[in-house]
């Protein structure tokens, strides 16, 4: 019985340090930058030249998610905006459009704009999405918020990460799958990574 404890104990600890968040990198501005940005809105997603991803329903998890942050009132973005376009130009041209950015704040007074790009994106199992974002403030044009991060379910830290974040912000809703359902549901998956991008907010403001 003696030569199993340290084994039991060994297993237990690597179970328990399994749990814990992914880091991932993720940036934010000055508290003083911050407080200026109070209404955003979210722009169209834009994905890789070789990724394809329904960038609509990616952009509906980062909306929702940003939503229960009740840090910014969320302006919805009319159907006639094409400021995002030029936007997303620029982003790939490695800039922000200063002119799109003024337009925005004009026409519809918002203090930023969030910006998405799907940098990989498998829908199969194990599932993989990457994600690129950034707050950008219309008052400096620069960005105040930013994150990139890979999720692959393939990857232990991805499967820590999912179990860290179903022990502590998930309700048993009585599923067989437990927690695995986050691994195997496409939707679950993409609200899963929407979660931990705006949870950096959360964890780089606490910080400060």
């Amino acid at each position: 019985m003696k030569t199993l404890l340290p084994i039991i104990a060994f297993a237990f600890a690597a179970c328990s340090a399994a749990h814990e968040p992914k880091v991932i990198n993720s940036w934010l501005a000055e508290p003083t930058d911050l407080a200026a940005v109070r209404r955003i809105m979210v722009l169209p997603f834009g994905q890789e030249s070789d990724v394809q991803a329904d960038c609509n329903k990616v952009r509906d998890a980062f909306v929702a998610e940003l939503q229960k942050l009740r840090r910014f009132e969320v302006v919805p973005l009319p159907s006639d905006a094409n400021e995002n376009e030029q936007l997303n130009r620029s982003l790939s041209r490695g800039r922000v459009s200063s002119d799109a950015l003024v337009r925005l704040c004009n026409r519809y007074a918002v203090d930023g704009v969030f910006l998405g790009t799907v940098t990989t994106f498998r829908p199969y199992q194990p599932q993989q999405m990457g994600m690129r974002t950034q707050l950008v403030s219309v008052h400096s044009g620069a960005p105040i918020w930013a994150v990139d991060a890979i999720y692959d379910a393939s990857e232990r830290t991805t499967i820590s990460d999912v179990r860290h974040f179903v022990e502590h912000t998930q309700r048993d809703d009585g599923n067989l799958h437990n927690w695995e359902i986050n691994l195997i549901s496409p939707q679950k998956f993409t609200s899963f990574v929407a979660h931990r991008f705006v949870g950096t907010w959360v964890e780089a403001t606490a910080e400060q």
